[in-house]
């Protein structure tokens, strides 16, 4: 009687789960603006490999990857990164700013910079890491993007201060 008890219970646990999981899947994708130091360290590539995965799979919109390193490789590795999955003409962004700038250990922004196919190939060649959250965000419905951080505040920071432009008549905040 105790098994059969049990047997009940994960069978209703088990309708559970899959109701749950059929809800979820059957959301709105997110609309992400992943921001990102994508130097110091390696994070932050796993983060970004898992939302183009989340893309992939049509749970996430990368609407931009932005950066708040503003080191010299920091453009390059984020265009390596989009257009390893397909999404090469994804919106980049970077903080216009000497600070911070930090390195890679090991030099291995350089590695794959060097041995993977990528667009932009400098900082210069991105827009300005407001000024793109600006247009991105302006051009979204109210309270309808994620903005994903791994690593800097310096950006979010910024955008909060900023003030209208050619964008949005409204200030950051």
């Amino acid at each position: 009687m105790k098994a059969k008890a049990i047997y009940i219970v994960a069978l209703i646990s088990m309708a559970v789960i899959n109701s749950s999981c059929e809800k979820f899947s059957a959301t709105a994708p997110v609309h992400v603006i992943f921001d990102t130091d994508i130097a110091p360290d390696y994070d932050d590539i796993g983060a970004l490999a898992v939302l183009h995965a989340l893309a992939d799979s049509g749970e996430a919109i990368i609407l931009a990857t932005v950066s708040s390193n503003s080191y010299e490789t920091t453009v390059p590795v984020l265009s390596v990164i989009n257009t390893y999955f397909n999404r090469p003409d994804l919106p980049v962004g970077v903080l216009k700013a000497p600070e911070p700038s930090f390195d890679c250990p090991r030099k291995w922004a350089d590695t794959i910079i060097a041995r993977y196919p990528h667009n932009l190939r400098s900082n210069d060649a991105a827009m300005d890491a407001i000024k793109l959250y600006r247009k991105v965000l302006s051009s979204q419905p109210d309270t309808s993007v994620t903005i994903i951080t791994v690593g800097y505040l310096t950006n979010l920071s910024n955008l909060l201060a900023s003030g209208p432009d050619e964008y949005s008549t409204l200030t950051g905040k």
